[in-house]
């Protein structure tokens, strides 16, 4: 046995570069896509600046930056959530009496429509080329000269509320407010999900109903909640209200037969959801379904026994992997553990060479965490380690790592948003292959992690553990060649 059993490689491949190469075979179109995203991120763009003949270039690098940022497409943002500029040393009450009167691209959009009867034939994207954007004023005013073609900044469906907002912008034309979005043949509809679905805009979730369908005729209720959650998680259906409402009978068949209650039924049944989700790295209030009633004491009473009764799996998986510790690796898990138990911040780094077990030690952390109902991340820097870990995702896909990293980049996770609830709420986050990792990224997960949670601690004083061989990874070589 010799390292030709631990890491593919390619013997002519190392001859001809001379260097240290993985090689993994990619079967499927996923994986081309997932490397040609980054080419294919967007248009190019050029910037050509003429400058009088004999006289000296001044290159004014903020006021380029200013005027990129400012040529930029109209913005979309929610109900009270557009962007509000202001100094440090300004006091909240002159912030908001600023900005009482100011309005984004957006509302005064709305505005224009409300006031110009020619303005409502157009939508939001085609409003530059009949329209100018006075900056001064926050006006739309028509256009004299010229002519514009607009686009709309991008959004992710990942974003949920933004992302139909957007749909439904690109699609309708003369909104005066966003009351006129959310209202369908006069029925007015609580998101804009759900008004993008009654348009027609979004596809059904048929596929996932089937899927559900055909699983409810042979899996067991517990078996098809966990397979509920993991399409939530997972798939991103459009109208999850809906599949909940449709495949509520066989979600809730052995809690029917068991209780009287319908309440209590639906309860129980949203709490086994929940920790799956949770086993997952996900939260079940992300997602459009009936809210947990906690407040009654007979009710809370449920919420703990049926999520001690769902932590049964995870705790099988924990007795699983710690079974396969050896003594140095249970070392490490009970002093990790008793940080996670007494709630106190630290950094850990897990260090062993290749096949000496660090997975073994993650599974076992991550099931242990997640049984006592905490939230655990397990992220890695490559995907190949990051899917032997249960729940694993890509470190660039959680924590938001940009492709060109410097010394002072900080991610861009927006405080409200569900990426950094979910790394407010985690208990611990595990990053395998962290010696793979840039220096930069680890340097700017500390400061995000410190603007999220507001703690000066390192890493906003979550118990991180970082994991890797610096075996693997050569050294650094300053102006070497």
């Amino acid at each position: 046995m010799d390292n030709r059993w631990v890491v593919p490689y390619n013997p002519k491949l190392l001859m001809m570069f001379n260097c240290h190469m993985n090689v993994e075979f990619c079967s499927s179109i996923t994986s081309v896509k997932y490397v040609f995203k980054y080419i294919y991120k967007g248009h190019d763009k050029q910037v050509i600046n003429i400058d009088p003949v004999g006289q000296p270039v001044v290159i004014n690098e903020i006021k380029r930056y200013q005027d990129a940022r400012y040529v930029s497409p109209p913005e979309v943002h929610l109900p009270n959530q557009q962007l509000v500029r202001f100094s440090e040393d300004d006091t909240l009450t002159s912030v908001v009496e600023k900005e009482r009167d100011n309005r984004s691209m957006l509302t005064a959009f709305f505005l224009k429509n409300k006031e110009d009867m020619r303005a409502r034939e157009c939508k939001y994207r085609d409003f530059p080329k009949k329209f100018t954007w006075d900056p001064k004023s926050h006006r739309w005013n028509h256009r004299k000269l010229g002519l514009m073609r607009g686009r709309l900044v991008s959004a992710n469906p990942a974003e949920g509320e933004r992302y139909y907002l957007r749909l439904l912008l690109l699609h309708i034309s003369g909104p005066t407010c966003f009351e006129d979005l959310y209202t369908v043949n006069n029925i007015k509809y609580p998101t804009f999900r759900k008004a993008a679905l009654e348009r027609g805009l979004i596809e059904s979730d048929d596929g996932l109903s089937q899927c559900l369908t055909e699983a409810s005729l042979f899996q067991f209720p517990n078996a098809l909640r966990r397979l509920f959650a993991t399409i939530l998680s997972f798939c991103e259906p459009r109208d999850v209200r809906k599949l909940w409402h449709e495949h509520y009978n066989g979600l809730s068949e052995d809690y029917r037969r068991q209780y009287g209650s319908v309440e209590r039924v639906q309860n129980m049944d949203l709490i086994e959801i929940m920790v799956f989700l949770q086993s997952m790295g996900d939260r079940i209030d992300d997602f459009d379904l009936p809210k947990i009633n906690q407040n009654v004491d007979l009710e809370f009473g449920v919420f703990r026994e049926v999520q001690e009764e769902c932590s049964i799996v995870l705790e099988h998986e924990h007795l699983q992997a710690r079974d396969s510790l050896n003594p140095e690796q249970n070392f490490a898990y009970d002093e990790i553990m008793r940080h996670v138990h007494n709630d106190i911040p630290e950094v850990f780094f897990i260090d062993g060479p290749g096949g000496t077990g660090k997975t073994f030690l993650y599974k076992a952390l991550l099931a242990n965490v997640r049984s006592c109902g905490h939230t655990a991340l397990a992220t890695a820097s490559s995907g190949v380690a990051a899917n032997n870990m249960p729940g694993g995702r890509t470190a660039h896909s959680r924590f938001k790592i940009p492709i060109n990293l410097e010394n002072n980049s900080v991610y861009k996770i927006s405080r409200q948003s569900g990426t950094a609830q979910l790394l407010q709420t985690a208990k611990v986050i595990i990053w395998d292959e962290a010696s793979m990792a840039k220096r930069h990224a680890l340097e700017a997960v500390d400061r995000t992690m410190k603007d999220i949670t507001g703690v000066m601690l390192p890493f906003g004083g979550k118990i991180m553990v970082l994991g890797g061989d610096f075996r693997q990874v050569f050294s650094v070589v300053r102006r070497g060649t």
